[in-house]
């Protein structure tokens, strides 16, 4: 009498490994696929969040007397390379009832993202010397 250990495996036994292997596989090629998704999104989110921070920062280097109105190379525009695909929009206003205030708010775009920051400016305005 023959035993199965002599036979090996049944043709149904290897197609269900196979099934089984197959969707692992699968199933590890989704979770990588999603990781390099999420990677990429982070790389957007990090690109355009360090853009709208340049040009916060290129506004609030601006003398008070600039800032009002905000100068149109400040108010919009593109990168240059590498970041040729990202546009900026930036609007300043004066906070009412309040001097020497402002609501800057910047937006980024691009094709894959949109990011926008607001911060308030105190910027007093301080005479030049000798002048009453």
């Amino acid at each position: 009498m023959s035993t199965r250990a002599e036979h090996g495996f049944t043709i149904l036994e290897a197609e269900v490994a196979l099934a089984v292997v197959g969707l692992a596989g699968v199933a590890a090629l989704e979770a990588v696929a999603g990781e390099i998704r999420g990677i990429d999104r982070a790389r957007e989110a990090y690109t355009t969040a360090a853009l709208a921070q340049d040009r916060l920062a290129a506004i609030t280097v601006l003398p008070p007397e600039d800032l009002n109105p905000l100068p149109d190379s400040l108010g919009r525009g593109a990168f240059a390379e590498p970041f040729t695909s990202y546009r900026w929009t930036a609007t300043l206003r004066p906070l009412s009832g309040e001097r020497d205030m402002y609501e800057l708010a910047v937006a980024i775009d691009s094709d894959r993202a949109h990011y926008a920051v607001a911060t308030r400016l105190y910027r007093p305005h301080v005479p030049a010397l000798g002048s009453s």
